[in-house]
């Protein structure tokens, strides 16, 4: 472990104001974890307590710094959705400040067997085509074993978690509302953001936290835009359709049934100069009914 990452994890760690998990003892190395999830993908890093394994996307100085984007509320004695729940870092962070209950739901992350797909996704780029992670062909999806839940499943198991995963998408998920829901990194991928928050909205009682991509516009900022991408343009990824400015987010979801939104993170974290030109950048918000 570097020294980075040392400090990145005691911000993490020192910034919960309750952790279930603080003296969990895994019973596991990290090198056993890495050999049970195998060639998995951990996207998120992974606190057991004991033992902290860094995500390979999400490590800790990313989580660190997205904690205090995200401006974390107040989880105990709350329910809590995590859509896009992925390898689960933000529902087991939920569960270990206090949830009174989690539900996870995660569809395209969970059904693709990771390692596969991305072979595929390189071959498909090899031959000069734009592959669509999510419409693979049809071996590289299981909804019965959820092979790409296998990280989070474990973590599950390790800590004795309670955190219920659904494999769902977030338009066929029926439930009653949550106190709070997670709706982190997945607004852009959707082909009817509307639509989608709209659900959003329907499963939420209380508090949604919303993270997603985000475009600037100099000069457009009071204008309430989405940029629609028809290709692969944003980092060669044919599933990221949407990039709103920040109007434009707020003003879909007040329309989605929210009452109140406030920004938490946004055009702030660009420099003077990077607010002269467009630029794409990640919006965080949270909204209320």
């Amino acid at each position: 472990m570097t020294m980075i990452e040392k400090d990145a994890i005691d911000l993490i760690r020192k910034a919960r104001p309750l952790d279930i998990y603080k003296n969990h003892s895994s019973g596991m190395t990290e090198a056993e974890f890495r050999a049970v999830c195998g060639a998995q993908n951990i996207w998120h890093s992974v606190d057991l307590g004991d033992v902290f394994i860094e995500g390979t996307r999400k490590n800790s100085a990313v989580l660190a710094r997205e904690m205090k984007l995200m401006d974390c509320p107040d989880f105990r004695g709350k329910s809590v959705l995590d859509i896009g729940a992925f390898t689960g870092w933000f529902s087991f962070e939920a569960e270990r400040r206090g949830a009174v209950s989690v539900t996870a739901v995660d569809y395209y992350s969970w059904v693709h067997n990771w390692p596969e797909l991305l072979n595929w996704v390189r071959e498909e780029r090899a031959a000069g085509r734009v592959p669509n992670p999510y419409a693979p062909p049809s071996h590289l999806m299981d909804a019965e074993t959820a092979p790409g839940r296998l990280v989070f499943d474990t973590t599950s198991e390790v800590l004795g978690s309670k955190v219920k995963p659904v494999v769902s998408r977030v338009e066929d998920f029926e439930s009653e509302p949550f106190d709070i829901v997670l709706y982190l990194g997945v607004l852009y991928h959707c082909e009817d953001p509307f639509g989608s928050l709209k659900k959003v909205a329907d499963l939420t009682k209380d508090h949604l936290i919303i993270e997603t991509h985000g475009k600037h516009t100099p000069g457009c900022e009071l204008m309430p835009l989405f940029e629609f991408f028809g290709g692969a343009q944003v980092n060669q990824d044919v599933t990221t359709w949407w990039a709103p400015n920040e109007t434009g987010l707020k003003d879909m979801l007040l329309a989605s049934g929210f009452s109140r939104v406030k920004i938490t993170a946004g055009t702030d974290q660009l420099t003077a100069d990077q607010l002269t030109r467009p630029q794409h950048y990640r919006i965080w918000a949270h909204a209320w009914k």
